[in-house]
């Protein structure tokens, strides 16, 4: 069954660090968590993914 995850993250970009959150749905796997968030954060970011930091975390209960 897949939860929904609000995940911090960090990224170097021009310089300069960013950081935000995404929602992810996804199993409860912290590895599957931490790849898919890190491929969506370099797609929204505009980034290579070794540049991406996941900070943490943590299943989101409002949905």
């Amino acid at each position: 069954m897949s939860k929904t995850f609000e995940v911090n993250y960090s990224v170097l970009k021009k310089n300069k660090l960013v950081h935000g959150s995404v929602m992810i749905k996804s199993v409860e796997d912290k590895k599957e968590i931490v790849k898919s968030a890190k491929l969506d954060v370099s797609t929204k970011e505009r980034v290579f993914i070794q540049r991406v930091k996941i900070l943490g975390f943590k299943p989101n209960l409002s949905i």
